[in-house]
């Protein structure tokens, strides 16, 4: 159908019948022979120092392949950017791995990840993990968690600023001044924007295939960035991007949370 054709024409949406009659392949229906599945251990604090991992009930459950924490995927998946301060970058710094390292640093960060036969085996097998916090404070607030003081996440950066803009006001400021010569109104207000948490009815969910014959790996992953999660996952685990694929099936609701790249596909693949 040519351009014109289709200006005030109604089309037909070419997706509807596989995902009315249940026939759409989610992440959750791929099924590899021999796949494994992984269950993540979080953390239950917004800001906590870890102490200790005790893992060794997990790993020794009936059906558990094996337990990883920070430790021991260094070396073998590299580290994530995070939002660094202006000058630091030049410095080296402002980066993460794909698990918690000495400190957690929101509800729900990721401290290790079990992996078994089957994902039953693998969640009671989570469940054994043993993980000594040393709860510290945080700061919920965006405006105090600026001020002198506040209770810093990343201390080596003195601050929880990540960036800031702040462009010269000369101009504007000589046009409020001669407003108020002029006699006129000047009107100040306070806009704040709600924080906003998308809630997709399909959560986020990852399978990985590495293929040690090709040197290949293929990910599926319910992303909407399945190009540049290839380009990071390529960089991450040391593969070139043309052994590394990245397949999306129909994805159940993305409203932008699923525009970044986590920490359980660095740690699948």
């Amino acid at each position: 159908m040519g351009i014109a054709a289709m200006l005030g024409s109604p089309i037909k949406r070419r997706e509807d019948p596989r995902l009315i009659t249940g026939q759409s392949t989610y992440v959750d229906d791929i099924k590899i022979p021999g796949m494994l599945h992984m269950a993540v251990v979080r953390s239950p604090y917004g800001h906590a120092r870890i102490n200790s991992i005790n893992a060794d009930a997990a790993r020794k459950h009936p059906g558990v392949v094996a337990v990883y924490t920070a430790e021991d995927l260094k070396g073998a998946v590299g580290n994530v950017a995070i939002a660094v301060p202006l000058g630091k970058i030049a410095e080296g710094m402002g980066a993460r791995g794909a698990l918690a390292d000495g400190k957690v640093r929101f509800y729900g960060d990721p401290v290790a990840v079990v992996i078994a036969e089957d994902l039953y085996t693998a969640r009671d097998a989570r469940d054994l993990v043993e993980v000594d916090y040393e709860p510290l404070p945080a700061a919920i607030d965006v405006e105090k968690a600026m001020q002198p003081g506040a209770p810093l996440l990343y201390e080596e950066f003195g601050t929880n600023v990540g960036f800031g803009m702040h462009p010269p006001t000369e101009e504007i400021d000589k046009v409020f001044e001669q407003t108020k010569a002029d006699g006129g109104i000047i009107v100040k207000t306070r806009l704040v924007n709600q924080r906003l948490a998308p809630a997709s009815m399909e959560t986020r969910g990852v399978v990985a295939e590495y293929r040690k014959a090709s040197k290949t790996l293929t990910v599926w992953s319910s992303s909407q960035i399945p190009h540049l999660l290839r380009n990071i996952l390529s960089a991450l685990v040391g593969l070139p991007q043309h052994q590394v694929r990245v397949i999306v099936p129909e994805v159940g609701g993305g409203f932008g949370s699923k525009l970044n790249v986590y920490p359980e596909e660095m740690i699948a693949a």
